[in-house]
């Protein structure tokens, strides 16, 4: 498209007409102005390219069609990123300030912010494309070049190209030219990759619908529709490694179209001291604010801490880091703009206070994507939709997180590159991590144990049946991870009482009682790990004995729920009263597995050959049972709710348990 201007020294010169184009794209987005209305505009040159070589471009832009008389009321400054604050403010209060209509061109966004507040807006120039070459050629040669030809061009030195570029000349020959003086080599343009955006990512579940609701209320807060108080402000992240937590909080922040910062407590220690720590902290929310809108990741946020858990010498230390950041956090505070996000694998090590409302008071969980949600991360990777059989790999890859995706894929386009052909199916089979399937005997005890917890709980009445699952296979590059598990769902709020803890340890114990009845012993996953069915039941008896009143004392005592905060030799009494209460709701789980034997075994087959069951099919289950005269069927109806109790599998070599509440 031509360019709006007839100014002579534009339309004369190759150099002036290609910058001229950027000049004139970039302004045509900012409407008033372009129409003549008034305005201060900030325009950011590409890759810190001189200011200066675009004073022409405002010359052209500024000045024409207006009368000498109305040349002071506009106006138009170049600033370099060089420059002292000083001299740039100079610069605009000299030329800009005070006029009607100014551009100020700058090689760098970091202003005196006199500047910026007083700018409207700020927009960055493009670098010049294979477009504004092409028709630049056409009009100030008089020379037809094609697009192949304008990108072979604009991979050598600017300066060179332009003096090869002659009238009466054609593009091959200007090619020929640059390319037979062997010192001129095409300069290589990096592949720029822009984040993804959040719309196009998967596998997010509720942090993907928060994400995009939080772009519309960035918008609305923007135009004056929404107040900044009732903006989503603070989220905490949680998941294991590689689910995607950093690239979630990149995608959003290119979807909202603001600002990003990522940050940690580990880089501000590499500050130096305390006070060091504190500033650079401080820091960094304040830069946050100043380019607001902006979002702000906190990553590994775990490593913060817990001022509950601070012990000896460095507590003191810890404590001001854990206060400052909730200085930093704090909702009264003046951080209209910024929305902060914490990512952490272990949400249960961070401090309370930190999720306080105001703070970082909503926290979504991100799973590992579905077998759905993995042949479409597989698909954007391979930026071939129509890549043939990727739906082979849905199993295949069961138990890889977006990370271990890339990285396959990663791995099979080099093996493609050196072939130096495309990439195929093959290639990515061949990354493929060795797996462990989960098959014969010890699928068939992963299934009794998670069909033992589904029985019982639903026995129970505890919370609302959502599903039981066994896996096919999993990954032996992940430390931990889930071969099964069975999940509940119960109201919000709801009576936490003596027979609802008891009902809890039941229900965690379920999988053992089910292994001892069926297999005659019970494997050691049951208890390895701070997240295993063992350790839990065992930290819901030691509170009932300790912390609720619930036991044969009425005191409470220790900060925690752990036996490191008082010994098992300060209270002796304590151990066996843990095990008595152990020990009964073991008795009760296996006596409900019993009566209930030809539903366990029907539900461990279902689990071993088809690999989950859902509500509707345990109903199916159990009437099928019920019908054969062995079994009456005993389901009642437990309440719906939302608070989610997960009985996870969870795999090192042997089935270790690990269940999340």
């Amino acid at each position: 498209m031509p360019i709006g201007t007839t100014n002579e020294k534009i339309n004369s010169s190759i150099n002036h007409y290609t910058l001229y184009r950027t000049f004139e794209r970039a302004l045509a987005g900012c409407r008033a102005f372009h129409l003549g209305g008034s305005g201060i505009v900030v325009l950011v040159t590409p890759n810190r390219k001189p200011a200066a070589d675009y004073k022409a471009c405002a010359i052209a832009y500024l000045y024409q069609g207006i009368e000498r008389d109305d040349w002071d009321h506009v106006g138009y400054a170049c600033i370099s990123a060089t420059d002292k604050p000083e001299r740039m403010k100079s610069e605009f209060d000299d030329r800009c300030s005070t006029r009607e209509r100014a551009i100020v061109i700058s090689e760098t966004r970091n202003l005196p912010p006199v500047i910026s507040v007083t700018a409207d807006i700020f927009i960055d120039l493009d670098p010049i494309n294979e477009d504004d070459l092409r028709e630049a050629c056409a009009t100030v040669l008089k020379l037809n070049i094609t697009a192949k030809q304008a990108s072979r061009l604009l991979a050598f030195p600017r300066d060179l190209m332009l003096a090869a570029l002659r009238r009466n000349s054609s593009a091959a020959d200007a090619i020929r030219r640059l390319s037979s003086v062997s010192s001129i080599e095409p300069e290589g343009k990096p592949i720029e990759e822009r984040p993804p955006r959040l719309e196009n990512l998967h596998g997010y579940g509720a942090a993907k619908e928060w994400g995009l609701q939080l772009a519309k209320d960035l918008k609305s807060w923007q135009a004056g529709k929404l107040k900044w108080s009732d903006v989503d402000r603070g989220l905490l992240l949680s998941g294991p490694p590689g689910v995607g937590k950093t690239i979630f909080a990149r995608a959003l922040a290119e979807t909202c179209g603001v600002n990003f910062v990522a940050t940690s407590v580990v880089q501000w220690q590499a500050t130096g001291h305390l006070g060091d720590l504190l500033k650079a902290m401080r820091a960094e929310f304040a830069c946050a604010i100043d380019k607001a809108p902006s979002i702000l990741l906190l990553d590994e946020l775990d490593s913060v801490g817990d001022r509950n858990s601070f012990r000896g010498e460095y507590a003191s230390y810890s404590i001001q880091v854990v206060n400052a950041l909730l200085e930093a956090l704090d909702g009264s505070a003046n951080r209209d703009g910024l929305v902060v996000i914490g990512a952490t694998n272990f949400p249960e090590k961070i401090d309370t206070a930190i999720r306080r409302s105001g703070r970082l008071d909503r926290h979504i969980k991100i799973g590992m994507p579905s077998s759905a949600d993995r042949i479409v991360i597989l698909s954007q990777m391979l930026e071939d939709p129509d890549f043939p059989d990727l739906s082979l790999l849905g199993p295949q890859t069961e138990g890889m997180s977006g990370a271990d995706l890339a990285r396959m894929v990663r791995d099979a386009k080099k093996r493609a590159r050196r072939e130096d052909r495309p990439i195929t199916l093959a290639d990515l089979i061949s990354q493929l991590p060795p797996v462990i399937r989960i098959e014969g005997e010890y699928r068939h005890a992963v299934a009794v144990h998670e069909a033992g917890h589904a029985l019982v709980g639903n026995a129970l009445g505890l919370g609302q049946f959502v599903g039981v699952a066994v896996v096919h296979q999993i990954n032996p590059r992940i430390e931990i991870q889930s071969s099964g598990g069975a999940s509940f769902e119960f109201p919000a709020v709801h009576i936490r009482n003596e027979q609802r803890y008891r009902d809890e340890i039941c229900l965690r114990l379920a999988g053992v009682a089910a292994e001892r009845l069926i297999l005659g012993s019970h494997s050691d996953g049951c208890g390895i790990g701070p997240t295993s069915d063992l350790a839990i039941a065992t930290d819901l008896a030691l509170q009932m004995e300790t912390k609720a009143g619930m036991g044969a004392r009425l005191h409470h005592f220790g900060k925690s729920a752990g036996w490191e905060d008082f010994g098992a030799q300060s209270a002796p009494w304590l151990m066996d009263r843990v095990e008595g209460i152990l020990r009964e709701e073991m008795a009760r789980a296996e006596a409900i597995v019993a009566a209930h034997r030809p539903l366990l075994m029907t539900l461990t087959r279902e689990l071993e050959e088809i690999g989950d069951v859902l509500p509707k099919r345990l109903d199916e289950l159990r009437n099928e049972v019920a019908s054969s005269g062995t079994i009456s069927a005993n389901n009642p109806n437990p309440p719906s709710g939302k608070e989610v109790l997960e009985t996870r599998g969870s795999t090192r070599a042997p089935a270790e348990k690990e269940v999340r509440r």
